[in-house]
């Protein structure tokens, strides 16, 4: 009798690179809280209305489709590709990968977004792609707790710094 599967699984990847994608837009949305508009708000003029903040709890499941698409279409191909093409081709698995991710944030290029939408577009995938890669067993709660205390001390840091 064999001992429990902690190898990579694509259930794993999946999860990983979902909660990857959560994270970068969790860490977006506080970057953008302190990079945002800070001006007060004029009379009468409402910043947060009562619709916004009934819809704010479901936000996640929202967004839950968007990254498993992006987890199932792009991620995970560019994981495998990147393994079948340094298995046929040589060199690091991982080089392979990262080329790949540049080339998806190449796609994001043309609609619009310029050379910034083209850098964050790349280095969203690559992250999701190189955490993907290395999907054990207990990496989700490791993730999980990492990004969680990165976000939060990010936020912090936005509290503690002048505007």
């Amino acid at each position: 009798m064999s001992g429990p599967d902690t190898g990579r699984t694509t259930a794993r990847m999946m999860r990983i690179s979902i909660l990857t994608l959560f994270l970068e837009a969790a860490l977006a949305l506080v970057l953008g809280m302190l990079l945002g508009d800070t001006r007060q708000p004029e009379p009468g003029e409402e910043r947060v209305s009562a619709l916004t903040l009934m819809v704010l709890p479901f936000t996640p499941l929202l967004a839950l489709l968007p990254a498993a698409a992006v987890s199932a279409v792009v991620v995970l191909p560019t994981v495998l590709l990147g393994e079948h093409l340094a298995r046929r081709a040589g060199g690091r698995a991982l080089w392979w990968q990262l080329l790949l991710s540049t080339a998806v944030g190449a796609v994001l290029l043309p609609t619009g977004a310029g050379w910034a939408g083209w850098v964050v577009g790349a280095v969203c995938v690559a992250t999701a792609v190189v955490l993907a890669a290395r999907a054990r067993r207990g990496h989700f709660v490791r993730l999980l707790l990492w990004g969680t205390l990165t976000i939060l001390t990010t936020s912090l840091l936005t509290l503690l710094l002048p505007t």
